[in-house]
């Protein structure tokens, strides 16, 4: 039997959850069947409730049985006066900087590679000029001009903008600044 000589990956200390995990694994802007899960504009008055991760009540979700006839009615908005979606190239966007467990990435040799049985649970950069195809980037398909693998893009402006800014504010923490 083949020992294994893998170690589990663990976030570097000297950097932060921002700059260690900008790395969407479906490319900006997202396409149109991750609508629900854009993040969007509001007017004050139109939202009731907003819990974490997509579920925003609103008034138009809320509506009372006796505006509705009866019948319940789930309907998301297109009232833009009310609501809109965000530029996520030009206002902003959700970088899902969560920590992947060490463990997970035990086996990274074996399905971090182009058409691997499973999902890479480690971020591994692909070129900025590589298209993103929604019907394939659930198959391990992507990989760079050298032929190797790669799972998700790295966003520019919060690497050249708010990564600084962020630094320079961690920088300051402490000294009364």
């Amino acid at each position: 039997m083949a020992k294994h000589n893998n170690q589990c990956l663990v976030k570097r200390e000297d950097g932060t959850y921002l700059e260690t995990y900008n790395c969407e694994y479906i490319k900006s802007p997202k396409p149109e069947r991750f609508a629900r899960a854009m993040k969007q504009f509001y007017r004050p008055d139109f939202v009731l409730s907003h819990f974490v991760h997509y579920s925003t009540v609103t008034t138009d979700l809320a509506t009372e049985k006796r505006h509705t006839k009866g019948k319940f009615i789930q309907d998301a908005t297109t009232n833009l006066k009310l609501e809109r979606f965000v530029d996520e190239i030009e206002e902003g966007v959700l970088i899902h900087a969560k920590t992947t467990v060490p463990a997970e990435t035990f086996s990274r040799d074996k399905m971090c590679k182009p058409n691997a049985p499973s999902h890479c649970m480690v971020g591994i950069p692909c070129p900025d000029d590589l298209p993103f195809s929604d019907a394939l980037h659930t198959k391990n398909v992507f990989h760079n001009e050298k032929g190797e693998f790669c799972n998700c893009w790295t966003n520019r402006k919060v690497e050249k903008y708010w990564l600084p800014k962020l630094k320079d504010a961690l920088s300051n923490v402490g000294s009364g600044v």
